[in-house]
């Protein structure tokens, strides 16, 4: 009888053992979930895709993450789609990404980026992490394991925590979270890049000339006819597609993809000799992408339009983030005054504005006429009539509903009414805005003037963090309630119209 306790306490201690190791190993894995590569979010997140609910699966490298938005597709067409991506994903492991597809959904067509073809020997090992640390343990990770990493690199995967066991001093509740609860990707593995920058309205012309061919590498071709076969056994379209990175040389590559598609009766989508593009591109031009790839599926392919169908309403609310993400980087990309209030006139940002005279009293020489109607544009109206240097700060609800103003000056006398119901007047303070204004909101805005030893200093809050470049001419500060992040701030010379900084 005390033999068998023995052995029953050493069984739960066992057990108990290994489910400690587990989750400590779970806790302590890298998490891959903040700003655009995060890939545990867009991977993790393919499984909380109700199944059988995708028309197409699209899978690749990062290039296609930052191309390719589910979001256009659903908005422009009712396409479901899902960018089940991981970065520099070689096509050894796109094979397993598309079995792993297949296993919870049906779809029309799987999408594959071509942007790695270029591989010839295993990927570095924190590339093939990345990859592989999320798939959920089954015997096609195992494989995944076996065909894609260095055998002497395989143990690593397989018992993370001899990888992952330092990195304990980087947790905070996110990572913590995030290790035991899974939530919907509102972006459907689809990142947004806000950046700034000019494409071209077509391809450069060096890429749409280029006629060289470089071979396929041995070990790319084989997996890349391991896919083929795949996607045959399992009766679904299979579709080859490169989006645009600009790379001529690259396109050595594609040309070669391009032959080999005609050989196995494939389609090869190249937007490479379409569109201008780079590495990652912006929201503003993976929206034309997408637009053109969804454009292609549509017209080869039978859909039925979930736009108005209440069993996608989860896909319609999604989609917003994008188009903020959208308007984030329209703004950002504009510099003319007039067409930056314009656009915050539309839109419901939180914005706050600090407009200073500067060190002379002359009106004609500061604040022009032109920069006063883009204030007005936004409901604001500061008493220019103010002698020496003033300071005005508005806080912006709604694009053109101001819940918080004031003006000071450098040698106050007296009180301004300021022209609007809601004006007053407060002499070097500080104006918090109301919890009923922001009910919700993570931050809290405040609005500060202080008179100091060279002159009037404006200062725009969130929490205790100061945003306001605090330059003569007009400063703003725009923040976005929805996707709860700042969007800019940026401010405009006395009398120009051209963004200073």
């Amino acid at each position: 009888m005390k033999k068998k306790t023995i052995v029953f306490r050493f069984f739960l201690f066992f057990v108990f053992f290994i489910l400690l190791f587990l989750v400590v190993s779970e806790v302590l894995k890298d998490k891959r979930i903040v700003q655009e590569y995060d890939a545990s979010a867009k991977v993790k997140g393919f499984y909380e895709e109700k199944e059988d609910t995708l028309d197409f699966v699209f899978v690749g490298s990062s290039q296609l993450y930052a191309d390719i938005a589910p979001a256009v597709l659903f908005s422009e067409y009712g396409i479901t789609s899902y960018d089940f991506c991981a970065n520099e994903q070689p096509l050894w492991i796109s094979y397993y990404y598309i079995k792993e597809a297949l296993k919870h959904q049906k779809p029309k067509a799987i999408v594959l980026d071509v942007f790695t073809v270029y591989g010839a020997e295993y990927e570095e090992e924190g590339v093939n992490h990345i990859n592989i640390d999320d798939l959920p343990w089954s015997m096609n990770k195992v494989q995944a394991i076996r065909n894609g990493v260095p055998k002497d690199l395989q143990y690593s995967f397989f018992l993370t925590l001899t990888k992952y066991h330092d990195t304990w001093n980087t947790l905070d509740e996110s990572k913590i979270e995030s290790s035991f609860y899974h939530k919907r990707n509102v972006y459907r593995g689809y990142s947004p890049f806000t950046v700034r920058h000019a494409y071209g309205e077509t391809a450069p012309d060096e890429v749409v000339m280029q006629t060289e061919r470089e071979p396929v590498p041995d070990r790319a071709r084989l997996w890349l006819d391991q896919i083929v076969e795949l996607t045959k056994e399992e009766g679904v379209d299979l579709i080859l597609i490169k989006t645009p990175n600009g790379n001529a040389d690259r396109q050595k590559l594609y040309n070669s993809v391009s032959d080999y598609a005609k050989e196995k009766d494939i389609p090869f989508v190249n937007m490479n000799t379409v569109f201008d593009g780079e590495a990652h591109i912006n929201v503003l031009q993976a929206e034309k992408v997408s637009k053109y790839i969804g454009g292609y599926l549509a017209a080869h392919y039978k859909i039925t339009d979930k736009r108005k169908d209440a069993a996608f309403a989860d896909w319609a609310e999604d989609s917003a983030y994008f188009y903020r993400k959208k308007a984030k980087c329209e703004l950002i990309s504009t510099d003319d005054l007039e067409a930056y209030t314009d656009f915050l006139s539309q839109q419901d940002y939180v914005t706050m504005v600090a407009v200073k005279s500067g060190d002379t009293a002359s009106e004609n020489t500061l604040i022009s006429q032109e920069q006063k109607d883009c204030l007005a544009a936004l409901g604001l109206y500061p008493d220019y009539t103010m002698n020496g240097s003033w300071c005005y700060l508005a806080l912006v609800r709604n694009g053109n509903e101001p819940v918080l103003q004031f003006q000071t000056q450098t040698e106050q006398t007296e009180s301004y009414e300021l022209p609007y119901e809601e004006g007053c007047l407060i002499t070097n303070t500080a104006a918090k805005a109301s919890e009923k204004e922001f009910a919700g909101l993570p931050h809290s805005f405040t609005l500060q003037s202080s008179l100091q030893e060279d002159g009037l200093h404006a200062s725009f809050l969130m929490g205790e963090d100061n945003y306001c470049l605090d330059q003569d001419g007009i400063n703003f500060f725009v923040y976005d309630p929805l996707l709860s992040e700042i969007v800019e701030f940026t401010a405009f010379a006395p009398g120009e119209t051209e963004v200073l900084h």
